[in-house]
């Protein structure tokens, strides 16, 4: 799920920009107010908002080519900082997006450890909450168990751990390896399939950026505290966003595998009796994708 990701990514960085100047003027104004209330002095403020405008006033007072380039100068100016303000975030979100989904690096291991075996522990006891039962309690203990996790956890996350079952669920079932296997599949779905998953892939961009532009309002904290509120708002708010996104993006990977798998291998040439992708035709079309390597 991994390569899917960064494959569905690539086509993102155009409708990105877009998202980042707007949301970019907010924060370089939230970024402006912190600095000049951080020492809770209003009258500073106060002046240092007429500083930032007095160009503009000025030319609108007494119009001059002069004045009016000032204010041309002031807007660009204004317009690229908020523009560095978007990258910022979409780079703390990248960093967010690695410590969600990981792998997480290798200094990281100490931390990463206790969280899987705390996170396998909760598992373990819910799964054996289930013996014994059944009907609606067995479906109820079932639920609970899998919001842990769908599989065992093996990653300090819950969303590491569903991109990872997407994986083992499509190679359990089909023998497919979606890293070599998904860019094949891409070309032979149908539009409407393609849509849907770039749409829901766009999401989880969003909820990335979301949860990046929560980190840079939270250090405003260090200029003034209230900052760290509008972070903790937005950072949660983009945690729940962004685990519901990652769920859909992986259900709706294994339903375009479920669905289309057996075109990938007829448009191969490979038959797939009663239109079942089976483990022994799935293994046999990632042989052939790793070209023996």
């Amino acid at each position: 799920m991994n390569g899917v990701l960064s494959e569905l990514g690539r086509r993102l960085a155009e409708r990105l920009v877009a998202l980042l100047v707007l949301p970019g003027l907010l924060y370089l104004g939230a970024a402006l107010s912190a600095a000049a209330l951080g020492g809770a002095r209003l009258d500073e403020a106060g002046r240092a908002a007429r500083r930032a405008v007095a160009p503009i006033t000025g030319a609108v007072a007494t119009p001059s080519a002069s004045s009016w380039l000032s204010v041309a100068l002031l807007l660009t100016a204004v317009l690229l900082a908020a523009g560095a303000s978007g990258l910022a975030a979409q780079a703390a979100g990248a960093v967010v997006d690695r410590l969600w989904a990981g792998p997480w690096p290798d200094w990281a291991e100490r931390l990463a450890r206790p969280l899987t075996d705390r996170r396998a522990r909760a598992w373990d006891a819910a799964d054996r909450l289930r013996e014994g039962t059944t009907g609606a309690e067995l479906d109820a203990r079932t639920a609970r168990r899998n919001r842990i996790g769908l599989q065992r956890p093996s990653a300090p996350t819950w969303m590491a751990d569903r991109l990872r079952a997407a994986d083992a669920r499509i190679w359990q079932e089909y023998g497919l390896d979606l890293t070599v296997s998904w860019p094949r599949l891409w070309l032979v779905l149908p539009d409407s399939s393609r849509t849907a998953v770039q749409a829901a892939r766009e999401r989880l961009a969003a909820t990335t950026l979301l949860a990046g532009w929560g980190v840079l309002y939270a250090l405003l904290g260090l200029l003034w505290w209230p900052a760290v509120a509008v972070g903790v708002v937005i950072g949660v708010t983009a945690w729940r966003r962004t685990r519901a996104a990652f769920d859909t993006l992986a259900e709706l990977v294994e339903a375009v595998v479920d669905v289309h798998g057996p075109e990938l291998a007829a448009a191969l040439g490979v038959p797939v009796p009663d239109q079942r992708l089976t483990p022994p035709i799935g293994r046999g079309l990632v042989e052939r994708f790793r070209k023996s390597s």
